[in-house]
């Protein structure tokens, strides 16, 4: 068996010619299967397989041996990985032939933190993702005349850039739709900007308290008290979105019904949903169940109860959900929580103030103990907790409550989560190997971006320099996963995978080849990393690593097929690079047909 080498895993550029050097001699070498068929597998369909794609380059992200020519699938699973040779006995009358011919095979993507039914949802008004505010009123009045009388004025992405840190103000919408509620969500997500009708309607008023003051609130006028349209976090969004204008269970499952075939064209074969939002969990874990039980589920689900009101003990309502969903496509065994919020809102929980305003450094959802108090229970609950965790005494706090629940409770396989990891302390970098925490990365947020220009930087100063410690931490050891957390996201909105691991090769935008990459220049990660990180590092934090994330004998044919081979294309075009086709469970979920 021929054995790989790809170096220091610092070497970004090496590495990639290292990995393309070892393709060339696995061809070269005619190297036999990298693994044979048990006899229990080769007996489903007579031994005749019902896929086989051959003629590679396959890339397996199974360590060692990571190239192969050709794969062969049998009902679900895969029953072959090896050379063009050894897949003959698999082809029969009815077996589909895929030649490759040069194109890749991968693993399906496993997005490790997303939301496909609140993205769905979201995304489907008018988009605002503009730089200024006048570009964005543009939008708005271009949209009036399109839409014309409504209900509700939906809409999503409006950018923190584009406005002072006080945020948009409800007259500028005021003009444009003077009796019609508007509500339109921020690029983040953690933000919406409504219109003084909307507020009228939610009976938001001076005397109206804030939900979580310092954390989740309504923005003020300085002089008068009064409400300016900006709210701040989902306390104090969804009670005024539902008291304007609920989504109806027929809406929401429209929106996902025109966007599941998206997620499939962009290599999407599992995920794990980091909260429901916009329907109750139940409601949204049936609607899941009802698409696979009719065979129009393209991705199998890993979900979570999702926990932001510190009024209410989630433990319990995660265990119950855990018991209740758990059919072959769609589970919920995970506890998501909330520490902390967003630097653009200062409700990030930093261990230093914020640089333009010193009176603050950002307050927790969950007093400390009670947070510790949660993750001890959840823990001895057998919960695997993901948590949203953007600031470094955010970070620090998620560390210390799962290092004291580990020393507490039994020993047992834990998959906990700290997700999005903006700024970590130098002395927390290797507490992620340390304890089993999988860091996951929203990594095409690692860029130097208008966003991280004009508001990141004035609001943390010398900080946003620092920012997303991907290679630190991999370095030092601990599982790295990547999730686009769509739609949200601090400057442009994505779902597709490919972005995500382009970014994190280069920390530079899309389509600027030449603009500085993000510093520190070492948290940029290899090409063979950002594709584990984005197939068998999720996997792993879901608990799904003996099923999916690399192509193996054994493992669920979730697998893409890519138009060129990605460690042949210049790092700055990876995310041009078309998924041609999408299978899951050895179905073809998507194909492009030349």
């Amino acid at each position: 068996m021929l054995k790989l080498d790809f170096g220091s895993v610092n070497e970004a550029e090496p590495s990639r010619r290292r990995l393309l050097q070892t393709g060339a001699a696995f061809a070269a070498a005619g190297v036999a299967s990298v693994s044979a068929p048990t006899n229990a597998e080769a007996r489903t369909g007579g031994g005749k397989a019902d896929i086989v794609f051959r003629n590679g380059p396959v890339y397996t992200v199974n360590g060692g041996r990571e190239w192969a020519r050709t794969v062969a699938v049998m009902q679900k699973h895969i029953v072959y990985v090896g050379d063009d040779a050894g897949v003959r006995s698999f082809i029969g009358p009815k077996t589909r032939v895929v030649d490759l011919a040069g194109r890749m095979l991968l693993p399906g993507f496993v997005e490790g933190h997303i939301h496909p039914i609140a993205g769905a949802v979201v995304t489907r008004g008018v988009d605002l993702q503009y730089d200024t505010r006048e570009e964005m009123l543009d939008a708005l009045k271009a949209y009036r005349a399109k839409l014309g009388q409504a209900g509700i004025v939906r809409g999503f992405g409006w950018r923190y850039n584009a406005f002072p840190p006080t945020g948009p103000r409800k007259e500028d919408l005021d003009q444009i739709w003077p009796d019609t509620p508007v509500f339109l969500v921020g690029i983040d997500g953690h933000s919406a900007w409504v219109n003084s009708k909307t507020l009228a309607i939610a009976k938001v008023t001076k005397a109206t308290k804030d939900p979580l003051p310092g954390y989740s609130y309504f923005e003020r006028d300085p002089a008068e008290g009064e409400p300016t349209g900006y709210l701040v976090e989902p306390p104090a969004m969804f009670p005024v979105l539902n008291a304007v204008s609920p989504f109806t269970t027929g809406y929401i499952a429209d929106s996902l019904a025109q966007w599941l075939p998206k997620a499939s064209a962009a290599g999407i074969t599992s995920v794990f949903d980091a909260g429901l939002l916009v329907l109750p969990e139940e409601t949204g874990y049936e609607l899941y169940q009802d698409l696979e039980r009719k065979g129009k589920l393209p991705f199998r689900v890993v979900g979570s109860t999702y926990h932001n009101n510190p009024a209410i003990d989630p433990a319990p309502i995660a265990k119950a959900l855990r018991r209740r969903f758990n059919s072959e496509l769609v589970q919920a065994p995970v506890l998501k929580l909330n520490i902390d919020g967003g630097e653009a809102q200062r409700t990030a929980a930093l261990l230093a103030p914020y640089s333009d305003d010193p009176s603050t450094s950002g307050e927790t959802l969950v007093p400390p103990d009670q947070f510790k108090d949660i993750i001890r229970r959840a823990d001895r609950a057998g919960l695997n907790i993901h948590i949203h965790s953007y600031g470094d005494r955010a970070n620090r706090l998620s560390l210390d409550a799962f290092e004291a629940a580990i020393k507490v409770n039994p020993p047992r396989d834990r998959r906990h989560t700290l997700a999005h990891l903006i700024f970590v302390s130098p002395d927390d970098l290797p507490r992620f190997a340390k304890l089993g925490v999988t860091a996951q990365f929203s990594a095409q947020w690692s860029v130097a971006d208008a966003y991280w220009q004009g508001v990141m930087r004035p609001r943390v100063g010398a900080r946003a320099e620092q920012a997303f410690r991907t290679g630190s931490i991999l370095r030092h050891g601990a599982n790295i996963s990547l999730g686009t957390d769509w739609p949200a996201a601090g400057y442009y909105s994505t779902y597709k995978p490919l972005d995500a691991i382009e970014i994190a090769t280069t920390r530079r935008e899309l389509n600027k080849p030449d603009q500085p990459a993000l510093v520190p220049l070492d948290e940029r990660i290899s090409l063979e990393e950002a594709i584990r990180a984005a197939t068998m590092g999720p996997a792993y934090q879901l608990g799904l690593d003996q099923k999916i994330g690399s192509i193996e004998v054994g493992k669920l044919a979730d697998l893409i097929v890519l138009e060129r081979n990605l460690f042949e294309v210049a790092p700055h075009d990876i995310h041009n690079t078309k998924v041609l086709m999408t299978v899951m469970n050895g179905q073809v979920r998507h194909e492009q047909r030349s």
